[in-house]
């Protein structure tokens, strides 16, 4: 049996950035599976003050969606 690659994006990342390494697998008979760490890709929460048009009042002081995430939070996930 062939080992399944477990792709982990780092910070200010999300899994979809591992899109073209995966297809590259994929071609050569690899199975891999992308992951979302916790407040990052479609598991993150992006308040209307972080979209367009930005709400400069609101970005000063609405937290980001990994506000309060921890290490430990990651590891478990």
């Amino acid at each position: 049996m062939q080992p399944t690659f477990v792709l982990v994006h780092g910070a200010f990342a999300n899994s979809f950035s591992f899109a073209p390494l995966q297809a590259e697998l994929g071609l050569l008979g690899h199975r891999s599976v992308a992951v979302d760490l916790p407040g990052h890709g479609f598991g993150a929460d992006y308040p209307r003050a972080y979209q367009a048009p930005q709400d400069l009042e609101g970005l000063a002081t609405v937290p980001g969606s990994i506000k309060g995430v921890t290490l430990a939070d990651n590891v478990t996930h």
